[in-house]
């Protein structure tokens, strides 16, 4: 008897078991058979990814899942996919409308009744981790607009996965990398350049060592030693013993003495340079003078003086000139 006893209670502890488990089984293939379930159509332009059974969430946390995947979609679901998207994203004032977006996969999706899904919520395609699942997150709703009801459409977004956000981040990057390219040969042309411009033999170190050599020529110029210091220490007395016995005082009146004693020596001099200018005129003019002096001519004085000078002075011979002869030169010219 105690044997039938365990068999039995052995028995239906595998009936719970398998009771326990078919119950499991059947919430999660019919999640909608215990709870109400509402559904809601989201359009995307790329399914890829995506499949039946995947999770819904609302704002991270699991609410339903993805039911089923139709495509393509009619023109008339297109078109309200796209004035929900519209709706969801408003023109701003003064923006440039952009052209509508396509909308080629409609997923449905099955969530909780009770589940605040707002109708101007935010639906996005994303990927759960770096290699994890597609699922479908709902985000960013308002009271407002109120609680979605059963049949409601959404417009959904695609969140880039990791090859398409690599394939964009290498558009974005090839061209930097160019820049970066250019840039590179630009600053190995720079080196180069001062390679050549810092080369033993290049003009820049030949300039600085003509330069050096300056530098030390100036200093031994400049130095307390050098013939210039001399020359200034020299200067220096000179003009501290100037200065201190009136020297340059006496210089100056010694040279105003001398001045006017050369300019009582010019007056002096200056009939005697008269004299010798009217010697030389004879001398020129009528050089036979000196054998006969009778023969020189004096040009007559005026009578009346000019207006403003003094009365002129004729100098004559106090005796007769007699009349002079023909001289041989006058004789042989008349011949």
């Amino acid at each position: 008897m105690q044997l039938e006893r365990n068999e039995i209670l052995t028995g239906l502890l595998v009936i719970g078991t398998i009771g326990v488990i078919a119950f499991l089984l059947v919430l999660l293939g019919a999640p909608g058979l215990f709870r109400p379930l509402v559904t809601y159509k989201v359009y995307f332009d790329n399914a890829a990814g995506i499949k039946p059974g995947a999770v819904v969430m609302l704002a991270g946390r699991k609410i339903g899942q993805v039911g089923k995947l139709y495509s393509p979609v009619t023109p008339a679901e297109e078109k309200q996919a796209q004035q929900a998207a519209a709706a969801i994203h408003p023109l701003e004032s003064g923006a440039t409308p952009s052209p509508s977006p396509r909308f080629e996969v409609r997923v449905d999706v099955q969530v909780d009744k009770n589940a605040k899904v707002y109708r101007d919520a935010k639906t996005r395609m994303m990927q759960l981790g770096l290699l994890g699942d597609m699922a479908i997150d709902i985000t960013q709703g308002t009271a407002e607009s109120g609680r979605a009801k059963d049949g409601e459409i959404f417009a959904g977004e695609r969140t880039p996965d990791l090859g398409e956000a690599a394939a964009k981040m290498l558009e974005v990057i090839k061209p930097v990398a160019a820049e970066a390219t250019n840039t590179m040969k630009d600053l190995q042309q720079t080196a180069q350049n001062l390679n050549n411009l810092t080369d033993k033999n290049s003009e820049l170190t030949l300039a600085l060592s003509q330069f050096k050599t300056f530098g030390e020529h100036m200093s031994g110029l400049t130095a307390p030693d050098s013939a210039l210091s001399h020359s200034l220490t020299n200067i220096e007395k000179i003009s501290t013993s100037l200065t201190e016995n009136d020297n340059i005082e006496v210089t100056l009146r010694n040279l105003r003495s001398s001045s006017e004693k050369l300019k009582v020596a010019t007056t002096e001099l200056e009939p005697a340079g008269t004299n010798i200018k009217q010697f030389s005129e004879t001398i020129k003019t009528q050089p036979w003078r000196l054998i006969w002096p009778s023969t020189k001519k004096y040009a007559e004085a005026s009578a009346t003086p000019a207006p403003g000078q003094g009365t002129i002075t004729v100098r004559k011979s106090a005796r007769a000139k007699p009349r002079p002869r023909a001289t041989p030169v006058e004789r042989t010219s008349s011949r």
